[in-house]
């Protein structure tokens, strides 16, 4: 799939809440290049941080772009990793609908579906040895890859206070991606909110873009859209953030109760490993 216009959204940042512009056009390159107008880089070439509840993508002057996952995961679920430039103004990426819905469908409309990916999946990164990290806290959260080739299988776990345990396997597919994750939400606990506003997070959640966990009650705008919504919004953002990577990658990838710090490094892993083998 390539997409043959400009395609221009905006909206509140979901951590800012500062109004923001992402524009996607396309350009001849064999990378996604991102940036601010004044610098871009290959998405490859940027430092991570997925500490502040959302991954960054951080500039070698320092400077940053927020809460890249959502729009990159719903690149990557359409198997898009070469020939577009975005273009972030106002320091995040918007948040629209909290998930990677609406770039999906702003993405079809504007592309040629007929586009052949065989390319991609030629450049694709190859998992050859496991690979496993565990949380900085203790070993019962850990993420890791295994050999798997020709194609991204991920096997998550989450357990979550009112919630439980929720546990969804997926076999990638364009098809896959849009039916059964990308519309999987973002989503907070009630009792969160007034500390993540007070640290400059959550400005701009709402219940358009968010599902917000109380005790006795989950509020989603129109209901939740899958009972197991949070797990499948959990491997969401695992696909964006394994988009750092600027390839495809095939893999079978394991996680248990892992996230956005998780993922950033098991991909600045896979990048070190594969620069080792090239």
């Amino acid at each position: 799939m390539r997409i043959n216009g400009k395609i221009i959204l905006k909206g509140a940042g979901l951590h800012s809440g500062r109004e923001c512009e992402l524009i996607i056009e396309p350009c001849d390159s064999p990378e996604i290049i991102i940036g601010n107008g004044e610098d871009f880089m290959p998405i490859s070439r940027f430092k991570t941080n997925g500490t502040n509840r959302g991954s960054d993508y951080i500039f070698t002057n320092g400077d940053k772009i927020m809460t890249c996952e959502h729009v990159l995961s719903g690149l990557a679920g359409l198997d898009i990793f070469s020939g577009l430039k975005l273009t972030i103004n106002g320091g995040e990426m918007p948040a629209l609908d909290g998930c990677a819905e609406r770039v999906c469908s702003e993405i079809m409309k504007c592309s040629d579906s007929d586009y052949d990916s065989e390319s991609e999946s030629l450049n694709a990164i190859e998992v050859n040895q496991p690979v496993i990290i565990y949380g900085d806290d203790d070993k019962k959260r850990f993420i890791a890859a295994f050999p798997n080739r020709n194609k991204l299988h991920i096997t998550y776990t989450v357990e979550y206070k009112y919630i439980g345990c929720q546990v969804f396997d997926y076999i990638h597919s364009p098809e896959n991606y849009i039916n059964e994750i990308s519309r999987a939400r973002t989503f907070a606990y009630e009792s969160d909110i007034e500390y993540l506003r007070s640290h400059g997070m959550a400005l701009g959640g709402s219940l358009d873009n968010a599902v917000l966990i109380r005790e006795n009650e989950i509020k989603a705008s129109g209901g939740l859209r899958f009972k197991n919504e949070f797990v499948r919004h959990k491997i969401l953002d695992l696909i964006g953030d394994l988009a750092s990577l600027g390839k495809k990658i095939n893999a079978h990838i394991i996680a248990l109760r892992a996230g956005h710090e998780l993922h950033l490094k098991l991909a600045e892993m896979l990048k070190h490993e594969g620069r080792k083998n090239s």
